[in-house]
């Protein structure tokens, strides 16, 4: 099948890519990190970290908190986009640097893992505490507290949504299309006096849902968003959310060989709705990627996610 993309025919290479109709297509997407820069927003982000710990225990532990919050979300972002094992070499402390962040994450969330079946790798409030101790902070359940929504507060308005995710999905809507958000708990825990650290899901998700709505008035045109909570990446469960709550607005079942789904992590966001749950093809955004290249016939890999709309008939 030759497509015409406005800039001519596509080459042989993108034509190997499983074949989708514009009339029948049906998206999905992650949000963090593809379509919003929320790496970016991170670190910005972090001064409200640093401010709250600057009034409570000087200027220079609250330097070395940020710091070290930055240092934590950055290992976990390294380690959540590993793709291969060669990829562990470019990693602080390789795989075993990685696995001790996460078992440390763990270990102050029994409840979780007992109620549940499994943590919240990405909570803000565990890696400020981590960070805590990390510098020799002694920390409360209520600093922590104060400092995670400071961090939520000053993040959300540094936020920016991609140019070519604002393009991609005008183009879903001229086509006349739906695109559902399926993004990750924010896993907002409370701290509780002993250390470790409580989970409510109806919590964390009304948090979360406050945050990607405002996207909208960004100019982010979408459906609706399944939120990861309980539910939480790459578990199917996770992602058969999104489809019925997708099929609910509908108000009919969805053909997943039909459905396209965006991330910025395989392991993460992609590999479960492309090998498990069938969906038509999945694209994986590489921001240091300048050409889209077609790994199979179920998967792009690209730079620019509004390329993926050239590859629909």
């Amino acid at each position: 099948m030759s497509v015409d993309t406005g800039e001519g025919i596509m080459t042989p290479e993108q034509q190997e890519l499983a074949p989708i109709a514009w009339n029948e297509s049906v998206w999905f997407s992650d949000i963090d990190d593809t379509l919003i820069d929320t790496m970016a927003a991170s670190i910005p982000g972090s001064e409200g970290i640093h401010l709250t710990f600057a009034a409570h225990c000087g200027e220079d532990k609250a330097v070395e908190m940020q710091s070290n919050f930055n240092a934590i979300f950055q290992h976990m972002i390294d380690g959540y986009r590993v793709r291969s094992e060669a990829d562990w070499e470019h990693i602080d402390g390789g795989k075993q640097g990685f696995d001790d962040l996460v078992e440390s994450v763990a270990a102050v969330q029994t409840q979780v893992k007992d109620n549940y079946g499994h943590i919240k790798k990405w909570s803000r409030e565990v890696f400020i505490k981590l960070a805590a101790d990390r510098a020799g902070v002694a920390v409360t359940p209520e600093l922590v507290h104060e400092a995670a929504d400071a961090y939520w507060v000053t993040l959300t308005e540094k936020i920016e949504i991609f140019p070519d995710a604002i393009e991609l999905a005008n183009t879903i809507r001229q086509h006349g299309r739906p695109l559902f958000l399926v993004t990750s708990s924010d896993a907002r825990l409370k701290m509780q006096p002993d250390g470790q650290f409580m989970y409510d899901p109806q919590y964390s998700e009304a948090l979360k849902r406050q945050r990607i709505e405002l996207l909208r008035a960004r100019g982010l045109q979408f459906n609706t968003v399944s939120i990861g909570d309980p539910e939480d990446k790459p578990h199917p469960d996770f992602f058969t959310k999104a489809i019925k709550m997708a099929e609910t607005e509908l108000g009919q079942p969805i053909d997943t060989s039909k459905a396209i789904m965006l991330g910025d992590s395989f392991a993460g966001d992609l590999q479960t709705p492309k090998e498990q749950l069938g969906f038509g093809f999945v694209v994986l955004r590489e921001s240091n990627r300048t050409d889209p290249v077609v790994d199979d016939a179920h998967q792009l890999t690209t730079g620019s996610i509004s390329v993926a709309s050239s590859y629909l008939s």
